[in-house]
């Protein structure tokens, strides 16, 4: 027997669509306004339902978790500025492609501007940076309503998932009373099936773009944030057979392989201008995915290739490089399929080229390690070496990131990032959802003020004890001491570091989780097998690095990868 929900019916053919459309997670901020939403969404054994209360935190909770099993993940809030605090986290699961359905409850259209409590212009609030937005009538009395609510919320699945994931918006005005309770009749609900296609090239223009790959005995393939995905994977190390074939990824590329150029920024940054002619392409290939380095973006940005190419299932034009040539509508890996055939290895030193430099530079990092002081380079170096290649690592943004791509251990493990606005809010509450979605060892790499900033991400009843979190406290935003301007600055400290005496260990005990402290590297030698071994809840390691002397020493390793052997 059906269990009695909200007696309003807009709210009954709402929650029988999302179910229908296969939704299997709701986060849900508590409130008023939206008890129709909370009552008929928990009643439902379909369901699995979480209560965070910061909706900030909540909407990238939902983001970690949408972004480990690729299905939508439902967020429900009251009226009011709740569903401003849903901004940053659907910022990122826009450009990330991030599936996620926000359902906001919301005031009769005829309260709005009239200086009612928690009452705001919620209709279309979020537009820039969702996918889709409707509001869905007051009440669904007749079946013209109820038709209407129909093709919305099925619209509103459809655009969340097809062509390409991202978030979408479904405002909901509710009239008072909100808390009766009913049992609708057992009518089923109609939902509206879409048929994925796929990206196939007409013979034509493969023919085309296989004339243009064998002429050109410089083909760089740049890869920028990517799911795990080891059918790619393999494909593109069928490519880097190929002589005159260099394929560029970070960490967040998660893809991995002997040919494959990793950690670019150790290369790139030695590339010297008498040498620009052996390092520049003349086929450039970009795809869809967040690049980190800013020295890639640079360099192909001042010296651009003959041809670019740009691979987007959605035919979104990226044009990063200022030199796009041609835009190709289909997924990567469909696009390396129907290419391959057709292209062939040419006689280039390209890849050579690359390799040997690569070589290179590994070899300095590894003696320039050797030798340096406690810092922020020498913590990250520890934690490489120390982490098994099974785990799942969250990298917090800024500098967490961009350490990251220095070391070739990191590249054993699948690696996630916030890199759609790149904004330090949020990387916590992410780490947890998809530590919680996954049940996978998890470690957060994190700096002190990110860390700081979305604290809340502990505010929760969802913390598993596969979640590690490694705080590097530099005491502030260290970045600022290393990139130029403003670590010219008299403000520095103030307003870019915005330094802080930060306590951590009264937070961890605040929260429940247990704390460890390391302040040099035998300590963090001591303690990061104590943080990695199985425990029954999580555990916060606060690494401490002298701020002035971090950028002093990145500075001297990028000086030293420069030189010659």
């Amino acid at each position: 027997m059906s269990k009695p929900v909200s007696e309003k019916k807009v709210v009954k053919t709402l929650v029988d669509i999302c179910l229908a459309e296969g939704l299997k997670e709701v986060v849900i901020s508590p409130g008023s306004r939206n008890a129709p939403l909370i009552m008929t969404f928990a009643a439902q054994p379909e369901l699995e339902c979480f209560s965070i209360v910061d909706e900030r935190s909540a909407g990238f909770f939902a983001l970690g978790m949408a972004q480990q099993t690729g299905r939508p993940v439902a967020l429900v809030c009251t009226s009011g500025s709740a569903l401003l605090n849903y901004a940053p986290a659907l910022s990122e699961a826009y450009y990330q492609q991030i599936p996620l359905v926000v359902i906001s409850a919301d005031r009769p259209v005829e309260w709005i501007d009239q200086a009612d409590g928690q009452t705001i212009r919620q209709e279309g609030a979020l537009d820039n940076v969702v996918k889709y937005s409707c509001q869905l009538p007051v009440a669904a009395t007749n079946e013209d309503d109820a038709w209407y609510v129909n093709r919305l919320v099925n619209e509103a699945f459809y655009q969340c998932c097809y062509p390409q994931p991202g978030p979408v918006h479904i405002n909901l005005p509710l009239r008072e009373p909100l808390y009766g309770k009913t049992v609708h009749s057992g009518k089923p609900v109609r939902t509206i099936q879409q048929v994925r296609t796929s990206h196939m090239i007409s013979p034509e223009n493969l023919a085309e773009l296989a004339v243009t790959w064998n002429k050109s005995d410089r083909i760089l393939i740049v890869v920028g944030a990517q799911k795990p995905d080891p059918l790619l994977n393999e494909l593109l190390l069928k490519l880097a057979e190929q002589e005159q074939v260099v394929i560029l990824t970070e960490t967040i590329s998660n893809v991995r392989g002997e040919a494959i150029v990793s950690g670019v920024d150790k290369v790139v940054s030695t590339i010297t201008e008498e040498e620009v002619h052996f390092y520049k392409p003349n086929l450039l290939i970009t795809v869809d995915g967040a690049v980190v380095s800013k020295m890639v973006k640079t360099f192909l940005r001042q010296y651009p290739a003959k041809h670019h190419w740009h691979i987007s299932p959605v035919n979104r034009h990226l044009d990063t490089y200022r030199q796009l040539t041609t835009s190709i509508e289909s997924e990567l890996r469909e696009f390396l399929e129907q290419i391959l055939p057709l292209v062939e290895s040419v006689k280039s030193r390209y890849k050579e080229t690359w390799l040997k430099r690569a070589a290179r530079s590994e070899k300095h990092h590894d003696e320039y390690l050797e030798k340096i002081a406690w810092s922020d380079l020498q913590a990250y170096e520890t934690v490489a070496h120390h982490l098994p290649s099974d785990w799942q690592v969250q990298w917090g943004n800024s500098s967490a990131v961009r350490y990251a791509q220095l070391f070739k251990e990191f590249y054993k493990q699948e690696s996630f990032c916030n890199r759609g606005t790149s904004g330090i809010d949020g990387c916590l509450s992410t780490a947890v959802g998809a530590s919680y979605a996954t049940g996978k060892n998890t470690l957060l790499v994190v700096g002190d003020l990110s860390f700081m900033y979305d604290n809340n991400g502990l505010w929760n009843h969802y913390l598993r004890s596969n979640l590690k979190i490694v705080v590097i406290n530099n005491g502030g935003g260290g970045i600022f001491r290393f990139i130029p301007g403003p670590s010219d600055t008299e403000e520095l400290e103030t307003f870019f570091e915005a330094s802080q005496n930060i306590q951590l260990k009264p937070l961890a005990e605040m929260y429940g989780l247990d704390y460890l402290v390391a302040d040099d590297q035998t300590s963090l030698k001591e303690n990061l097998p104590k943080l990695l071994e199985a425990n029954d809840k999580p555990i916060i390691l606060e690494v401490k690095t002298p701020a002035r002397e971090n950028a002093g020493v990145l500075k001297a390793y990028f000086k030293r990868l420069k030189e010659e052997l």
